[in-house]
């Protein structure tokens, strides 16, 4: 059975760089930037750091992450930096109750609006489905953003 919990341990950031791997979706040097905020919020605790961290995880450990945390220049913006589901726990609604809890996370602390940046590549078409389904809307399109043919879509919810 899942649970969902808050924070990351040591132990568990060879795990988020396994999920981030089994999903064929993150450039290496997306992945290192991920394992930097991992090892700053190891070091530091949420709190200190600005990066919150909600894991779903079974009886083998983690199987889906979210990193999330506070824009500096907003007085109420937060921005989902991470979520992932590793392939083998796909299509299990897991993303759907992450990004939920995460929802709940930020307006507990007092957050209204939810802001996701990702890829506009073809192979992110379910991705972008994915964040309407949940109700996010597209607010910006920054073309040739990543690269040639590959532009940043900015997806934004009011909580």
């Amino acid at each position: 059975m899942e649970k969902i919990s808050a924070g990351i341990k040591p132990e568990e950031r060879k795990r988020v760089e396994e999920i981030l791997r089994s999903t064929d979706f993150f450039y290496d040097f997306e992945i290192d930037t991920a394992l930097e905020i991992a090892d700053e919020t190891i070091a530091k605790g949420m709190e200190k750091s600005g990066y919150y961290w909600l894991k779903v995880t079974d009886d083998d450990g983690i199987v889906a992450f979210a990193n999330y945390g506070k824009n500096a220049f907003s007085t109420h913006s937060w921005e989902l930096y991470w979520i992932a589901v590793h392939n083998n726990a796909r299509h299990k609604k897991l993303g759907s109750a992450l990004l939920k809890a995460v929802e709940d996370d930020v307006r507990k602390h007092k957050g209204k609006i939810l802001w996701i940046e990702t890829s506009g590549r073809p192979k992110y078409a379910a991705t972008e489905a994915y964040y309407q389904r949940n109700g996010y809307e597209l607010a910006a399109s920054l073309k040739e953003f990543y690269g040639p043919g590959d532009p940043k879509q900015v997806y934004v919810k009011t909580l």
